[in-house]
């Protein structure tokens, strides 16, 4: 079968080449057919050689298929079924770390695309347990990111819920902002204000309007934490989402948070340490909350947002080619502005 394949450590050592099928056992027992696989940021950073990764495998963990053949005995599943997959896989449910609701940091966990044979190939073989159906109403296009989707709806939405949030911030125009602001307004948050910089007025803060933004701000010309109060009549934001890892936008943050305010971190800064403006979030009772991958608790829910949208979530995707263009579309994302793309499989 074809597969996007990654055959040593470094920036590289891929290529399209013929792998053997999958064969089903105890622990991955349903073969699944890939129709599509969405091309994540780690993908584009395991081609560069920059992401953390044990080749050789198969890239591709974001991804919708068709359930191809079931291992006798298995239930829940059956041939033909459409599905989606969470890729951290095999958690051994049982160490303090399981038993917390943190599963994703199991030292058991292997991750589909990364430590093994993942998805931009014909067929991939997972356990059931990680299967999920996605309803004929979502495209091809917009299943395969319900992964990524379901990460940020599940650290996102039970606080905007929780918090009756009525203005929330988020500070990044990227992948993750944009995910958020979907689901913020999937969960019926009343004002989503999104800040970038100058270089996304042209692309991703179109795209940010198109999915529902009530505003766009240029935080290198314009004071985020001025305009928030503006708009909340001094009180500050509800939550902030930061999405970017930015220095400056974190202190933006803690300025723009209202008191007893709560700021959910989703951003990676790439470095050891910033400064943080500590005395500020502790004379506001700003509370911190940090977030790393997903349990999957909310993946029904998450899907179940994308089949009965708030409104159009196509502006989500931003290239679509086949697999056999792959490199075409990893070139094309390190010289141009992109959200999600997607490789077509069949």
């Amino acid at each position: 079968m074809r597969a996007l394949y990654k055959s040593a450590p470094g920036p590289g050592h891929m290529a399209l080449t013929d792998r053997p099928v999958p064969r089903l056992n105890e622990r991955d027992n349903v073969r699944i057919r890939v129709h599509a696989c969405a091309v994540c940021g780690m993908d584009h950073r395991i081609y560069h050689g920059s992401y953390p990764c044990t080749p050789p495998f198969i890239l591709g963990h974001e991804l919708v298929g068709t359930v191809e053949q079931v291992l006798e005995g298995v239930s829940g599943v059956r041939t033909g079924d459409r599905v989606t997959i969470q890729p951290h896989l095999y958690s051994c449910g049982v160490c303090a770390l399981c038993k917390s609701g943190l599963p994703q940091f199991c030292k058991d966990k292997r991750t589909v695309g990364i430590d093994r044979d993942g998805a931009m190939t014909d067929l991939v073989a997972v356990p059931a347990s990680c299967i999920h159906q996605v309803p004929e109403e979502i495209p091809h296009s917009l299943a395969c990111i319900l992964e990524p989707f379901s990460m940020v709806y599940g650290n996102l939405v039970p606080a905007v819920r929780r918090e009756q949030a009525e203005t929330l911030v988020i500070t990044g125009a990227g992948q993750v902002a944009m995910l958020a602001l979907a689901a913020a307004k999937s969960a019926g948050c009343r004002r989503v204000v999104i800040s970038g910089i100058t270089r996304d007025k042209d692309f991703r803060f179109p795209v940010a309007r198109n999915l529902g933004a009530d505003e766009t701000i240029d935080s290198l010309t314009a004071s985020l934490p001025d305009r928030i109060m503006e708009l909340t009549s001094g009180a500050g934001a509800d939550i902030v989402l930061d999405a970017s890892g930015s220095e400056q936008a974190i202190f933006q943050a803690a300025q723009a948070v209202k008191k007893g305010g709560l700021i959910l971190a989703m951003g990676m800064t790439r470095t050891e340490t910033i400064p943080v403006p500590w005395d500020m979030l502790l004379k506001k009772a700003v509370r911190l909350r940090f977030f790393m991958q997903s349990n999957y608790a909310y993946m029904e829910e998450a899907i179940q947002a994308f089949a009965r949208p708030y409104r159009d979530l196509s502006p989500l995707i931003t290239r679509e080619m086949p697999l056999s263009q792959w490199e075409e579309l990893f070139h094309y994302m390190d010289t141009h502005d992109t959200l999600k793309n997607i490789l077509y499989i069949d």
